[in-house]
């Protein structure tokens, strides 16, 4: 059910698969042990949700993180102290250390990710788009796509969300015109020089899991500043 993805120095991610969760939703003893991981107040919410799938969606990401942060930062904490609250600009991080979350879903993949510095990370099935999605990509980056042979435009807008995360604000269409990526090598990318960011290089991560693409970002300040 759970994947620790292949981790670096600076990052460690885990995806949890929604489908084989749902099944041990349906166990009572087993749904009875993962509801525990949450506090009260997290079991509130998961009770809110009018429909099965949104819920199982934020409780997928919510359990990730747990994990995530009890393995990797609090181990001597339990997994229902560790909650997850978002600051102003809507973005989770750890309740106990203020540690920054970077949490992503689709129907059947949860995603959660620490970083030692800016980040961002999205996940998406590898079918979501058969088409470019205008107008979130720029016409360069349409031209760039048509160029770049076996590379989606799934992976080119996992890239966009992902750096929405790392460095966005406002509506994300208004975010996707005004930032564009002008070149996409393996592992690396440069944007334009836009009114969010002076940061022009981006390395990057990418995993493929269960049919989705999955893409992690962190500003390449070497490269930047060179």
């Amino acid at each position: 059910m759970l994947t620790q993805l292949k981790s670096s120095p600076t990052h460690e991610v885990y995806a949890l698969h929604l489908p084989q969760l749902k099944l041990r939703l349906m166990v009572p003893a087993m749904k009875l042990q993962l509801m525990s991981h949450l506090s009260d107040d997290e079991l509130a919410t998961y009770h809110d949700f009018t429909f099965k799938q949104p819920a199982l969606r934020w409780l997928g990401a919510r359990l990730s993180a747990k994990w995530l942060l009890k393995n990797h930062v609090h181990s001597h904490l339990k997994t229902h102290q560790l909650s997850l609250i978002k600051n102003n600009k809507g973005a989770p991080f750890c309740a106990v250390s203020g540690l920054p979350v970077g949490l992503s879903h689709t129907a059947e993949l949860a995603i959660a990710a620490l970083c030692t510095g800016t980040f961002g990370i999205d996940t998406e099935h590898q079918s979501r788009f058969n088409n470019t999605p205008a107008p979130w990509l720029t016409p360069g980056e349409q031209v760039c796509l048509s160029t770049l042979g076996k590379r989606t435009a799934t992976q080119l807008w996992c890239i966009k969300e992902a750096l929405y995360k790392a460095i966005g604000h406002g509506p994300f269409l208004t975010f996707c015109q005004a930032v564009s990526v002008v070149k996409w090598q393996p592992n690396s990318i440069i944007i334009n020089n836009n009114l969010y960011t002076q940061i022009t290089h981006w390395q990057y991560q990418a995993w493929q899991l269960h049919q989705h693409d999955i893409l992690l970002l962190e500003p390449n300040y070497d490269a930047s500043y060179s």
